[in-house]
């Protein structure tokens, strides 16, 4: 008498464990190279988390240091989460690899960028749009702005990083701006003491 599974059920008990490991690789693969670590492992992007540290994004809404994905990956985990992040994978192994990461022209990095900052990353810790961080309202060109961008007042078109730049990165051509003042002031007085 021939002992063990039927030849089908362990065909479907050896698919739905390769399944289910392929599942848990992955899951760990996602978790490990998505934490800020590994993102700035690639020496290229030390500047960005330097000047990360010294911009007003240095920590979230619950206090704790901010993380590249809250910022540069969609808010929940999906389709597009896993799509973003094999785009993302792929181009920055491609660069990192084959081009020159130390010739970086950072202004047309940075245009680029902003396509890569979900608005709904933003709004994860940005829910009122109608007071500023601190809880005080918005100026009128701000309600009106953002009146605008949720449709209240007509449509924008753009999403939360087209507005607010240089919220969380501030290259040395952004630094002039009276807007990014106190940032560049901070990252001068950061420079001054290496």
């Amino acid at each position: 008498m021939k002992k063990g599974l039927p030849g089908g059920v362990r065909t479907i008990v050896l698919s739905v464990s390769c399944v289910l490991a392929i599942a848990v690789v992955s899951a760990v693969a996602f978790e490990q190279t998505s934490t800020t670590g590994f993102c700035v492992s690639c020496h290229e992007m030390k500047q960005h988390k330097a000047e990360l540290q010294f911009s007003s994004h240095v920590v979230d809404k619950d206090k704790k240091p901010i993380e590249c994905r809250q910022c540069h990956m969609p808010a929940k985990f999906g389709p597009r989460y896993v799509a973003l992040k094999a785009y993302l994978g792929v181009k920055d192994v491609v660069v990192h690899t084959f081009g020159d990461p130390e010739d970086f022209y950072r202004r047309e990095l940075q245009m680029s960028a902003r396509r890569f900052v979900p608005d709904d990353s933003c709004r994860a810790c940005h829910e009122d749009l109608k007071k500023n961080v601190k809880g005080e309202a918005l100026s009128r060109e701000g309600l009106l702005a953002h009146d605008a961008y949720l449709g209240i007042n007509g449509q924008t078109g753009k999403g939360c990083a087209d507005c607010h730049q240089n919220v969380a990165h501030l290259p040395v051509f952004d630094r002039r701006y009276e807007k990014n003042a106190e940032f560049a002031a901070r990252l001068a007085a950061q420079e001054e003491g290496m």
